[in-house]
């Protein structure tokens, strides 16, 4: 499902001129230049302090990636969107333990790009965390690194000593060692939530230390009426020497890697779209529909809204739904031109946060 459809080769074309002709224009450098700062992004500024300068990911040698990785890696992506949880140690007393080891990772980004990025579990994302209301969690986070870093939950209402933010809140977790985080599931939990590291954030949330949280009811699934829920995380990258975000992915890949989704005709089709990028918003839009805004950050709306194009700020996440009811191969993609490009990628024009949703 990751190849390009031939069929919309020409349809794709006018996109690709329209944002080739943009790259020319602007005064953003794609070929491993440093990005400027645009209103777009959240990077640091001279009117900032002195704040430390993120680091970039290294690229990772090309013997460290094969074949079987990319597949693998690739399975990783859509076992992401396809929302499915990893499997917790069930503790006494029916408490779930899941167990999240940080730690260096050989990841394929797009043809020609392979970093050294930082994961959870061997992955980047790391694996969906799936729970109900009622669990009684633990999350356990084993640090591989050779650095330090905390585990955060942007959102959820838990109390200062499990937030996970690095000299605030605890003192962060160093190489070697192990940090607990437990807390019972309540009902203003449910929905989409982000968690990521807490030390260091303009630099490990960066280099892939992010995942998503999903919070069901006590019964049932959270959009029952749905017939696919299909979960995009949002992540980015500093490439090629940068100090900002210069290359996007979509539940750890660019496109052409991507994972493209297969929806019934006639369905109704949940997205949950997460941001997991440190400094810059996205604008997200579906070809050939309107869509409707459920919820954000976990909340649910009074009101769904109806829109074309989905502003969302890092950190943040939103529920959209739409009916699959005009068959065909439509684009979801970020509507800020640069973020559908991969930097320095010489095999193809569009990248980033691109991919497909194929209504059949």
């Amino acid at each position: 499902m990751r190849r390009t459809v031939p069929a919309l080769v020409a349809a794709l074309g006018a996109c690709a001129s329209l944002a080739l002709a943009w790259v020319h224009a602007s005064p953003v450098l794609r070929a491993g230049a440093k990005v400027a700062s645009t209103s777009m992004s959240m990077a640091p500024t001279s009117t900032m302090g002195s704040l430390p300068v993120p680091e970039g990911v290294p690229d990772a040698g090309p013997l460290s990636i094969t074949p079987a990785l990319i597949r693998e890696q690739n399975a990783d992506a859509d076992r992401v969107m396809d929302e499915q949880g990893m499997t917790p140690q069930m503790l006494p007393g029916g408490i779930k333990r899941f167990t999240l080891v940080a730690s260096e990772v050989n990841w394929y980004l797009y043809p020609g790009k392979s970093v050294v990025a930082c994961g959870y579990n061997g992955q980047v994302p790391g694996p969906v965390i799936r729970v109900r209301v009622g669990d009684r969690v633990q999350i356990l986070l084993k640090n591989e690194l050779n650095e330090p870093t905390t585990l955060n939950f942007p959102g959820l209402p838990l109390p200062a000593s499990q937030l996970g933010i690095g000299g605030v809140t605890e003192r962060p977790v160093p190489p070697g060692g192990e940090r607990l985080y437990s807390f019972t599931v309540t009902p203003d939990m449910v929905g989409t939530h982000l968690y990521e590291s807490g030390t260091d954030m303009a630099s490990e949330i960066d280099q892939g230390l992010h995942g998503v949280l999903l919070v069901d009811p006590a019964r049932g699934p959270l959009y029952p009426f749905a017939k696919v829920d299909a979960l995009y995380e949002i992540d980015a990258w500093m490439v090629d020497g940068s100090t900002t975000e210069n290359a996007f992915g979509l539940d750890g890949k660019p496109y052409p890697n991507a994972p493209q989704l297969t929806v019934p005709y006639g369905s109704r089709v949940v997205l949950r779209i997460v941001n997991a990028s440190s400094m810059c918003y996205h604008a997200m839009h579906v070809h050939e529909t309107t869509f409707w805004l459920l919820a954000e950050d976990g909340h649910p709306l009074p009101v769904p809204r109806p829109m074309n194009v989905l502003a969302i700020a890092p950190g943040e996440t939103a529920d959209i739904e739409f009916p699959a009811d005009v068959r065909g191969d439509w684009m979801f993609h970020c509507h800020i031109l640069d973020h559908m490009m991969n930097p320095d990628d010489e095999v193809d024009m569009m990248g980033g946060l691109v991919t497909f949703i194929h209504v059949k």
